[in-house]
C-alpha cells in the first residue's frame, strides 16, 4: 500500500473531530477527490454527522466544477445527485446548517444547467430558499487558503441566480420567482465588499455589471463591468477552479457581449419557446 493510501486509511479510522482538520488541509490542497474518498469511509462509520456530510458534498461540487458539461467520461448528473443527497441526508439531521443549504442550492443548481435552463426553471424555488436561508443564518467561515468564504460566495451563488433566471412574468407565475438584473447586482456588490480579492468574486461581480448595463443601455455600467474583469485577471489563483475562472475573464474581456448568458459551467440559452414547451408538458 502507498504511502498515500495509507494516510487515507489512518485518516478515515480517525473519529470525525480529529478528522476535520486534515479535511480542510486537504480541501486547501486541493485534493478533492481524496476528500470524497475518506469522508465517504467516515460516513460509513458517523452517518449522524452533519459536519461530514458538508465536507463531502463541499468536495462533490469542486470535482464536478473541473469538468465540462459535455464531458464524455464523467456523469455530471449523477455526481451532482449525489450532492443532493449528501446534502439532504445532512439536512435531515441538521435542518438549520447553513452550510448544507449552501451544498443543497449548488447542487440543484448544477444539476439544472447540466440539464439545460428550461428544465432548471423546476428548481429555482427551491434553489432560492436554500440560498436565502443560508445567506441569513449561516456562521462566518473561511477555509484555511480562503478559497471558500462565507457568506460571501453564498451572495456570489445568489447573484448568479438572478442574473441567469429570465424575468418574465410566466416565470414568476410558475416558479414563484424571477430573474432580477438589480438584485444581482445587489448581491454581486456584497460579495465584492466582504471578499474582493478573489477572482471569483471579481468576476461575477463584472459579469452583472456588463450585463445590466448592456440590458439598460448604461456605459457607465459597461466601464465599470471591463475594469472589474482587468482588476480580476490581476488577481492570483488559489486553486484549479481559480485557474479556469482566469480563462473566462480573458474569454469575456474578449466578448462582453456573452456576459449575460455566461455561466461557469457552459453557456446558458434562454430560450423561451423550449421554456414554455417545457412547462406545457408537466
Amino acid at each position: 500500500m502507498t504511502a498515500l493510501l495509507l494516510a487515507a486509511a489512518a485518516l478515515a479510522a480517525e473519529t470525525p473531530p480529529a478528522a476535520y482538520a486534515r479535511l480542510e488541509s486537504l480541501y486547501t490542497e486541493g485534493e478533492h477527490e481524496q476528500i470524497v474518498e475518506i469522508g465517504t469511509a467516515l460516513l460509513r462509520r458517523f452517518p449522524a454527522d452533519p459536519e461530514l456530510h458538508w465536507m463531502v458534498a463541499r468536495a462533490y461540487f469542486e470535482v464536478g466544477e473541473l469538468h465540462a458539461r459535455d464531458a464524455a467520461a464523467f456523469d455530471k448528473e449523477a455526481w451532482y445527485s449525489e450532492m443532493l443527497r449528501l446534502s439532504d441526508a445532512g439536512l435531515a439531521l441538521d435542518p438549520g446548517h447553513g452550510h448544507l443549504l449552501f451544498a443543497r442550492g449548488a447542487a440543484l443548481a448544477r444539476l439544472g444547467t447540466t440539464r439545460g435552463l428550461a428544465a432548471s426553471l423546476f428548481l429555482a424555488d427551491d434553489i432560492e430558499a436554500a440560498w436565502l436561508a443560508a445567506a441569513e443564518d449561516v456562521s462566518p467561515y473561511a477555509s484555511l487558503g480562503r478559497e471558500e468564504v462565507l457568506p460571501c460566495d453564498i451572495y456570489v451563488c445568489l447573484g448568479v441566480f438572478y442574473r441567469l433566471l429570465p424575468d418574465w412574468w410566466l416565470v414568476e407565475t410558475l416558479t414563484g420567482t424571477r430573474g432580477s438584473l438589480e438584485d444581482s447586482l445587489a448581491w454581486q456588490q456584497q460579495a465584492y465588499q466582504c471578499s474582493p480579492d478573489r477572482v471569483n468574486v471579481v468576476k461575477e461581480l463584472a459579469v452583472s455589471e456588463l450585463c445590466a448595463g448592456q440590458r439598460g443601455d448604461d456605459p457607465g455600467l459597461v466601464a465599470a463591468g471591463l475594469a472589474h474583469l482587468e482588476y480580476a485577471a490581476t488577481l492570483p489563483s488559489r486553486t484549479q477552479v481559480d485557474a479556469l475562472d482566469h480563462q473566462h475573464v480573458a474569454f469575456l474581456l474578449a466578448e462582453p457581449s456573452a456576459a449575460c448568458a455566461y455561466s461557469r459551467d457552459g453557456q446558458v440559452e434562454q430560450d423561451r419557446t423550449a421554456i414554455r414547451n417545457a412547462y406545457a408538458s408537466e
